[in-house]
């Protein structure tokens, strides 16, 4: 009985990711789909849209993602009994479900390709805002945020400069594939990792590569955050298998994706067995991903700084800071509660440190610490969660787990349109 109902459990949430992933493609959205307030040609609409009988509501989107959260929760009660077959035949059901939607809940991926287009362009700067470095480019009116610097690391920047040659709708799939892809192999070497670590990588691969947030922001929404994860979970599997220099290294690719990621460098390295090659490894890989995006960006590189205080200030009504601001009459996220919440995570992570420098495990270590960098974080995303997900997965105990979850939950409720006052 047990495994006839996590196999329908599996089945639903199939189903109810397709109904979202047609229904998008069904008709213009300005919240499901906000790039296509631009237009919805048939390259953005996609191949799934043969098969929608019209345009999916706002409401039926967030009913059909709440229903996949249930289901996504009944299938992480009954994995085991279900079977790693079906379990993986649905991960990789969903992956190329939501590959095929149109870009969704975010421009992001328009993002990427503005910044690849922005480099393409003789001595442009990928970090200049691109409304001054794209003027006219058919690009921009896809863009939400084309007045605000690229906040991407340099190698990710770099690496996606030859986007620039596939054009607009190419680069759109290209990029939608390329999420996908970075997805399921985060998901196969958590499950590998898992594996290796004696716990159940059919769990372990549920728990993340059928996560409605994963699936529906970070593949749906073709965000690059898979990618970051999958070279922090590549570093804890090096690092396991004693090759700390490559670990060091891999982390070290990471921080040139995204530099929020810098956190954890300290816990990788303490945590590693052999902690002066882990560092050496870093250092070199710092100092090779320099150089990559030095060759290809030029002195164009010394303008990220500047960028990454631009996203600091940025705020978002759905973070915890800003609802705590809220709820203490203040408006919002104040600067008094900003400078506490850094304080918090500055604790947070030195007690982390200092845990992991002792012996503690450095998955849990890691993945408390990002935790923490969400929680008080003023700028916070549906597809940041990505960034815990796989280290709950790999971490030993229910904590961590239950507080990713959590943080879906919250994630989730926060973008809803409810009536929350």
């Amino acid at each position: 009985m047990e495994r006839l109902a996590g196999r329908l459990a599996l089945v639903a949430l199939l189903a109810l990711g397709l109904a979202i992933a047609v229904g998008a493609a069904g008709g213009p959205s300005r919240r499901l789909t906000p790039s296509s307030e631009a237009g919805f040609p048939a390259w953005f609409a996609g191949p799934l849209a043969e098969l929608a009988p019209g345009r999916l509501v706002e409401v039926a989107f967030w009913l059909l993602l709440l229903a996949m959260g249930a289901c996504y929760l009944a299938v992480l009660g009954l994995a085991r009994c279900a079977g790693a077959r079906w379990v993986v035949g649905a991960t990789v059901g969903l992956h190329l479900v939501f590959a095929l939607a149109p870009p969704l809940l975010s421009t992001d991926a328009f993002g990427y390709l503005a910044v690849a287009r922005a480099v393409a362009r003789a001595g442009a700067s990928p970090y200049a805002p691109l409304a001054e470095t794209l003027a006219r480019d058919p690009v921009l009116p896809l863009l939400v945020w084309e007045a605000r610097p690229n906040p991407y690391g340099p190698l990710f920047t770099a690496a996606t400069v030859p986007l620039a040659w596939l054009g607009i709708a190419g680069g759109l799939w290209a990029v939608k594939a390329l999420a996908a892809a970075t997805s399921l192999a985060l998901v196969a070497l958590v499950a590998r990792t898992a594996r290796g670590l004696g716990r159940d990588p059919v769990a372990a691969t549920a728990f993340v590569g059928l996560n409605p947030l994963l699936l529906v922001w970070a593949v749906g929404g073709a965000h690059n955050d898979a990618l970051l994860m999958l070279l922090v979970v590549g570093t804890l599997a090096l690092l396991a298998a004693g090759r700390e220099r490559l670990g060091g290294a891999a982390v070290a690719g990471a921080i040139a994706v995204k530099a929020s990621v810098a956190v954890l460098a300290p816990i990788l390295v303490l945590g590693a067995r052999r902690r002066l090659p882990a560092l050496a490894g870093l250092a070199a890989g710092l100092l090779a991903a320099g150089a990559v995006a030095l060759a290809v960006l030029g002195p164009a590189v010394a303008g990220f700084p500047a960028s990454l205080t631009d996203q600091a200030a940025l705020r978002s009504p759905n973070s915890t800071l800003h609802l705590l601001g809220q709820a203490l009459g203040c408006g919002g996220a104040t600067p008094a509660l900003r400078a506490a919440g850094a304080a918090v995570l500055a604790v947070s992570l030195i007690v982390l440190y200092v845990r992991v420098a002792r012996g503690a495990d450095p998955i849990a270590a890691a993945g408390w610490a990002t935790v923490a960098t969400l929680v008080t974080t003023t700028w916070l995303m549906p597809w940041y969660v990505v960034w815990v997900l796989p280290l709950a997965a790999l971490a030993p105990g229910r904590a961590l787990r239950g507080a990713a979850l959590a943080l879906c939950a919250f994630v989730a409720l926060m973008r809803a349109p409810l009536p929350l006052g």
